[in-house]
């Protein structure tokens, strides 16, 4: 009997204290939920997962690439060790995104790529591509590259006024036509032939291949063309919030093809659309390149945020005054180089007070065979800074010019009423 005794009474205790376990979970939770209800805490966010950072959204999306998602059509998306679907909040401006997707439905290039972005903080405002007749897959905005032509010519100025061997009103020899690039041009320390005189920013404005190639072989040299290519990104990984393919800068083995690097006469200097908006939204944004972020936030669809995006800093590419040099340059391309045609008329009435400034390439791409025509650019007025990138392709025959379709993004872009802030 004594032993049952002290059984039932084991038995007793042990229930008393599962009872006062359930108590002090049932108390407690209803406490937590009637602070949280007070506070909008609550026990779920406790065990909801962690908030990603950049990068890690990034992998994620890149370890469930779908044709949908990267062509941002799809906001649900299903990421491993989520019990629950992920909502993809986009920051794209519906505005310039829906003129993008109308413009290049309308002028119907073999291959066309749209890219705006804000200058200042990195937030990707459009994006839109179309192809027609080359043999890619995937979106020509974000998993290609193509040569970057003349577009390169950025980096060589920047890297020229930086180390401040040339400025814009410097006056250069030169012989040959404007577009080409001939050993003899640029080989031979003294200029032969037909000598004319150009100021660095007319050179820069018409694209002369000549003036380039023999500053990168006489007053530059190798190592700060290099360096200025990895600080525009070139060779550098993109810190985006969406996976971006790398741009690529050429690794001249002579003089020859240090002049062909420099002008961007050479198919070795290869960028991505989205890559070329952050190079002319450095320019405007006084040197600082701006990490490009595609989503606002992204969140679980019960309702927890588990990333939001912040302005991040990709490098600081040049100093302000370089800057301010460059952006000089790229304005006298929209007023009287290879981009005025396009903007002839563009400065009147309500853009009257906007400055525009740009670069445009032109070179026939051997791997995709076809002619590409880039214009990289920025617009800016009263704070507020667009950079865009423009790429069309074609096999044959064109059918818009890619400055016009900068311009037009331009219009919609500073014609709205209410600019929006992220």
């Amino acid at each position: 009997m004594a032993v049952k005794k002290y059984t039932s009474a084991r038995r007793l205790k042990r229930s008393a204290f599962l009872l006062g376990v359930v108590l002090l979970v049932f108390v407690g939770g209803w406490s937590i939920g009637y602070l949280g209800s007070k506070s909008g805490w609550s026990l779920s966010n406790v065990f909801a997962p962690a908030q990603l950072t950049k990068s890690e959204l990034r992998e994620l999306i890149r370890g469930v690439r779908s044709n949908e998602l990267y062509e941002f059509k799809r906001n649900e998306v299903s990421f491993p060790g989520y019990e629950e679907p992920v909502v993809l909040d986009y920051a794209f401006d519906p505005a310039i995104q829906s003129l993008s997707e109308d413009l290049l439905a309308q002028y119907k290039p073999d291959l066309g790529v749209m890219v705006a972005m804000d200058a200042s903080t990195g937030r990707v405002l459009a994006m839109a591509g179309i192809n027609r007749a080359f043999e890619i897959e995937g979106n020509p905005a974000l998993e290609y590259t193509f040569p970057s032509a003349s577009v390169f010519k950025v980096v060589t100025a920047a890297a020229a006024l930086e180390e401040r061997k040339a400025n814009p009103a410097t006056l250069i020899s030169y012989a040959g036509r404007n577009h080409t690039l001939y050993k003899y041009q640029v080989l031979k320390e003294r200029v032969s032939g037909w000598i004319r005189q150009i100021s660095f920013k007319e050179a820069f404005a018409k694209s002369i291949n000549t003036v380039f190639g023999r500053l990168a072989v006489f007053e530059l040299g190798k190592e700060p063309i290099r360096l200025f290519s990895n600080r525009f990104g070139y060779g550098e990984e993109i810190q985006s919030d969406f996976p971006v393919v790398m741009s690529k800068a050429a690794n001249p083995a002579n003089e020859y093809q240090l002049a062909e690097m420099a002008s961007g006469y050479t198919q070795d200097n290869v960028m991505s659309a989205i890559h070329g908006a952050m190079i002319a939204a450095a320019v405007a944004n006084d040197g600082i390149m701006m990490q490009p972020y595609f989503m606002n936030a992204a969140y679980l669809k019960s309702g927890k945020t588990v990333y939001r995006s912040e302005p991040a800093i990709q490098s600081k590419v040049m100093s302000l005054e370089t800057a301010r040099e460059l952006r000089s340059m790229m304005r006298e391309t929209v007023a009287r180089g290879t981009s005025r045609k396009a903007f002839h008329g563009f400065f009147r009435g309500k853009f009257s007070e906007l400055e525009v400034g740009g670069k445009t390439g032109h070179l026939t791409d051997r791997n995709h065979r076809g002619r590409i025509d880039w214009f990289v650019g920025f617009a800016q007025a009263h704070g507020r800074k667009i950079a865009v990138s423009v790429l069309t392709m074609h096999k044959k025959y064109w059918t818009v010019k890619s400055s016009y379709l900068a311009r037009r993004a331009f219009e919609t872009a500073f014609s709205q009423k209410k600019v929006v802030r992220n």
